[in-house]
């Protein structure tokens, strides 16, 4: 006889979302909800509704660190600003200059010295 089995209740499904809203992984939120790795992952496939409330801390909690970052790239924060633009527009915002595309009017320093 093994112990008695996990049982995911609306208390533990709202547990859950709450720390993957805080960036825990899920390691860290198995150990955190008192179960092991195993059994957490093995919810997650039993429960549909666990699984997604995982999901939906996971995005807020991006939300939350998303919003951060362009607050601080508002603010005038040149890391900020460089890191959100590479990742927004990777096309257009990348370390080297492809120098056969026409449409770079000017280059990234150019750009920060024009903000100042």
């Amino acid at each position: 006889m093994g112990r008695p089995k996990y049982e995911i209740t609306e208390q533990v499904i709202k547990q859950a979302e709450s720390l993957a809203a805080t960036g825990l992984t899920k390691e860290q939120m198995a150990s955190a909800l008192g179960i092991s790795y195993q059994t957490f992952n093995e919810r997650q496939k039993e429960y549909p509704e666990f699984l997604e409330a995982i999901k939906r801390g996971q995005h807020k909690g991006i939300a939350t660190v998303t919003n951060a970052l362009f607050q601080k790239a508002k603010g005038g924060d040149n890391t900020a600003m460089i890191f959100f633009l590479k990742n927004r527009s990777p096309d257009e915002w990348k370390d080297r200059i492809d120098s056969t595309n026409t449409n770079v009017e000017m280059s990234h320093e150019e750009w920060l010295k024009s903000l100042k």
